[in-house]
């Protein structure tokens, strides 16, 4: 099947968060407190795919109030913190919104990620995944996670299904 025919069939955008949405680093204050720091070229990504239909959601091993805050910010429809068996979250997320693995991509930097990147109808990851992550992709982004990596995806996605000059129509205004 051709890459824009996989396009076409995507109705939700899974992303891993850390090395995908942010760069992998973890900060945290001299309180214990998590500190995330996020791509705005990522967040207008997720805005622009959610205008072409596409719904997107999360699936990660940690939690953290910065996170949970970015992602009610940005409307993310699923989102499941704290799962290092991200398959199972796959499993329910399917059923219960009634999908097929061809209608799911996902976007992901490492080892935790490869039982999903393995099943889903359109694989991507991160420039900066290792070797054998990228070996499962049908895409690898140009730019490394937390550097724009899920715009990048997304833009990648949307000019296969001819979905991009009409959501960035709005900014030429």
């Amino acid at each position: 099947m051709e890459l824009r025919d996989r396009a076409l069939k995507i109705k939700l955008l899974l992303l891993d968060v850390d090395g995908v949405l942010t760069d992998g680093r973890l900060y945290y204050t001299s309180r214990g407190e998590e500190i995330k720091v996020f791509n705005v070229r990522d967040g207008l990504g997720i805005k622009l795919a959610q205008r072409a239909g596409i719904r997107i959601g999360v699936i990660s091993g940690r939690n953290s109030e910065a996170l949970i805050n970015r992602l009610k910010e940005l409307k993310v429809d699923e989102v499941h913190l704290g799962y290092n068996q991200k398959l199972p979250v796959l499993e329910d997320i399917i059923n219960r919104l009634s999908l097929s693995l061809e209608e799911i991509a996902f976007l992901g930097d490492d080892y935790v990620d490869l039982p999903i990147l393995r099943r889903v109808g359109f694989p991507m990851a991160v420039l900066d995944a290792p070797e054998e992550i990228k070996k499962h992709a049908l895409y690898i982004t140009k730019s490394r996670g937390g550097h724009g990596a899920v715009r990048d995806a997304i833009e990648f996605i949307l000019k296969l299904r001819g979905q991009w000059e009409e959501v960035i129509s709005q900014y030429y205004a």
